[in-house]
């Protein structure tokens, strides 16, 4: 008796871990994508709220000049990034690129007033939404007139 596997053992084998991988393979980049996606939603939330309460202040003091100013600071965002920058010399401050697969549906421009409501470039408080997409799933961003965000998960 010789010892050893045979050569219809070893397919057996090969088969079962290849059925097993075709299940687990889809599975594996669908959570990833669900991450992504969990990840570039949450980074959004946290910018746009440091954003507001940055927007808040009523002043900033400036050491040149020993004066208050106050910055307006503006919210852009395109399809595979976004950037925060000064709105009077648009200078990028923030930038930030979505992850592999991870888009916006929408272009968005704007800023905060001194209440935290969300304006256009013209001033007048708006109320808008923004999807956030992957492969697997979608977020919608939902932001009222008086500057509360909301966000809800699609299939």
């Amino acid at each position: 008796m010789q010892k050893g596997f045979a050569t219809l053992e070893i397919i057996f084998i090969v088969l079962i871990i290849a059925g097993l991988a075709s299940v687990a393979v889809p599975n594996a980049t669908r959570i990833l994508d669900r991450v992504a996606l969990d990840y570039e939603t949450k980074k959004i939330y946290t910018d746009l709220r440091a954003l507001q309460s940055f927007d808040r202040m009523t002043e900033m003091k400036d050491s040149h000049f020993n004066t208050a100013i106050k910055t307006q600071l503006k919210f852009n965002v395109e399809r595979n990034r976004y950037t925060i920058m000064k709105n009077e010399t648009s200078q990028i401050l923030t930038e930030h690129y979505f992850s592999n697969g991870v888009t916006v549906t929408k272009n968005w421009e704007f800023k905060f007033d001194d209440m935290g409501k969300i304006t256009n470039k013209s001033g007048a408080a708006i109320s808008d939404s923004m999807e956030i997409k992957s492969r697997y799933g979608s977020t919608y961003i939902r932001i009222d007139s008086v500057g509360r965000f909301r966000g809800s998960r699609t299939k």
